[in-house]
């Protein structure tokens, strides 16, 4: 599941008058986005891209990686661009059976501006094909993601 770390910091006005001094104010940078956590293996080379209502790509992509030593599959689906402006981004892993993992989890649903994932099949895959499914939206559009069968074999 995808954790995300929250720091906070103590305000700087607050620290100056700790010091015993008054510090001028400053311009605001833009909020960084969170460290993205990767999924381990190698990457085929594929990005499945989210359709808008009308079959256009856009609005994000995932991508899936085979871990050989783990003998497992991981899947992310990043918001395109990158800039915390898409909202409620899933993503779904899907096993042959109909079986998946799911991120945010249906029971903890959170609103994901920037990626869902890493999700991992939670079985050897070895030889077995998986399909992603999810949504996010960006300026009011809900782009999907459906790619069928991938990762087979």
């Amino acid at each position: 599941m995808k954790r995300l770390r929250r720091t906070r910091l103590l305000g700087l006005g607050v620290m100056a008058l700790l010091l015993g001094t008054v510090a001028a104010p400053t311009a605001q940078a833009a909020p960084a986005a969170p460290a993205a956590v990767e999924c381990s293996g190698s990457w085929d080379g594929k990005t499945y891209w989210a359709k808008s209502p009308s079959g256009r790509n856009g609005g994000g992509y995932a991508r899936t990686y085979w871990d050989a030593s783990a003998k497992r599959n991981c899947a992310k689906f990043w918001s395109s661009p990158y800039d915390g402006l898409a909202s409620h981004i899933t993503l779904y892993l899907h096993d042959e059976s109909g079986d998946y993992a799911a991120d945010p989890p249906p029971e903890h649903p959170q609103n994901y501006r920037y990626y869902a994932g890493p999700l991992y099949t939670w079985f050897n895959a070895t030889g077995h094909c998986v399909h992603l499914s999810g949504s996010l939206v960006r300026g009011g559009v809900t782009y999907r993601l459906s790619t069928g069968d991938i990762r087979c074999g």
